[in-house]
C-alpha cells in the first residue's frame, strides 16, 4: 500500500472521505473505517505516528460519544446514569443511550477520515506529493495550500515535541499536580505552538510576495512517475463505487421526502436502509 501511485492514493482518500459522510449505518462505518485503518496499518507507519494516531483516535471516539451521551435533545432517550438529577427548574445531567449511538456514529465518521488522511501524508514522499497536486489542473494557489499544510505538520509535530520536552525537564508529570493542573498545563502548550505557526505562515507569505507568487497562475509540469493502468483501473472501479452509493441514497432520500417513488427499486430502498 505504501507504493501505491500518488493519484491512487488521492482517490482511496477521497473515496473514504465521501462514503464517511454518505453512509449512515454502523456496520457500514465501521467496515469503512476497519478499511481505512487497514490502509493505514498496512503502510507501515512509524512507531511515533502508530501514537499519534492512537491517541486522535481515542481522543475522538471518548470525546464525541460522551458529550453526545450527556447533551442528546432527540427523542426516544432512554437514561443510563444521572451525574446530577432532575431538579423543579433543572433537566439534569444524565447519559442518555441514544446520544451514545450518535456519537459512536459521528466518531465513526471521522475515524475513518482521519486514517485515510494519515495514511496518504504519511505514505507519500514530501516531494513527490508535491509533484502529483501541482501536475493536477488546478490554480498554483490551490496547490501551495495543499502541499503547504502536509510540509508543516512534521514541523508541528517536531514543535510539540520540543514543548513538551522542555516540560518535563522542569518536572512537569501528567496527573502529579491535580487533574485541573494538568488540563490547564496541556492548554498552555498550544500557545507557543499558535504563535509559531503564525510566525511561519507570515515569513512564507513574504517569501511569496517577494517572489511575484500568482495563485491564480496554472500549475508547472513537473516529473511524475507514470501511473499503471492497473492502478487507473483500480481508481475507476472506486470511483463508481463512490458514485453508485451517492445516485442510491439520492433515490432513497427522494423515497423518503415523496418527490419520487418506483414500486420497481423496493429492494434497492430496502437495502439503502437496512446497510447505507
Amino acid at each position: 500500500m505504501k507504493n501505491l501511485h500518488p493519484y491512487t492514493k488521492l482517490v482511496l482518500s477521497f473515496l473514504v472521505s465521501g462514503l464517511s459522510v454518505l453512509l449512515d449505518r454502523p456496520l457500514s462505518l465501521g467496515l469503512l473505517a476497519l478499511f481505512s485503518l487497514g490502509l493505514f496499518l498496512l503502510s507501515r507507519p512509524e512507531g511515533r505516528i502508530l501514537k499519534t494516531h492512537l491517541f486522535l483516535a481515542l481522543t475522538t471516539v471518548w470525546g464525541i460519544m460522551i458529550s453526545q451521551g450527556l447533551f442528546y435533545q432527540d427523542y426516544p432517550r432512554t437514561v443510563l446514569l444521572c451525574l446530577l438529577p432532575p431538579g423543579e427548574h433543572f433537566s439534569g445531567l444524565c447519559f442518555i443511550k441514544e446520544g451514545f449511538s450518535y456519537g459512536l456514529i459521528q466518531s465513526l465518521r471521522l475515524l475513518a477520515a482521519l486514517s485515510a488522511g494519515l495514511y496518504l501524508v504519511t505514505s507519500t514522499s514530501r516531494e513527490l506529493f508535491f509533484r502529483a497536486v501541482a501536475a493536477l489542473p488546478l490554480p498554483r494557489g490551490l496547490t501551495l495550500m495543499a502541499v503547504s499544510a502536509v510540509r508543516f505538520l512534521p514541523a508541528v509535530a517536531e514543535n510539540l515535541r520540543l514543548v513538551r520536552q522542555a516540560l518535563r525537564l522542569r518536572g512537569y508529570r501528567p496527573l502529579r499536580r491535580g487533574l485541573l493542573h494538568t488540563l490547564r498545563t496541556e492548554l498552555s502548550v498550544f500557545y507557543p505552538l499558535i504563535s509559531l505557526a503564525v510566525r511561519q505562515s507570515r515569513i512564507l507569505a513574504d517569501a511569496l510576495l517577494t517572489r511575484g507568487f500568482d495563485p491564480l497562475s496554472p500549475g508547472r509540469k513537473l516529473f511524475l512517475p507514470s501511473w499503471p493502468t492497473r492502478e487507473k483501473w483500480l481508481s475507476a472501479a472506486l470511483l463508481l463505487l463512490g458514485l453508485a452509493v451517492l445516485a442510491v441514497k439520492i433515490l432513497f432520500w427522494l423515497y423518503l421526502q415523496e418527490v419520487f417513488y418506483a414500486p420497481a427499486l423496493r429492494p434497492l430502498y430496502a437495502l439503502v436502509r437496512n446497510y447505507l
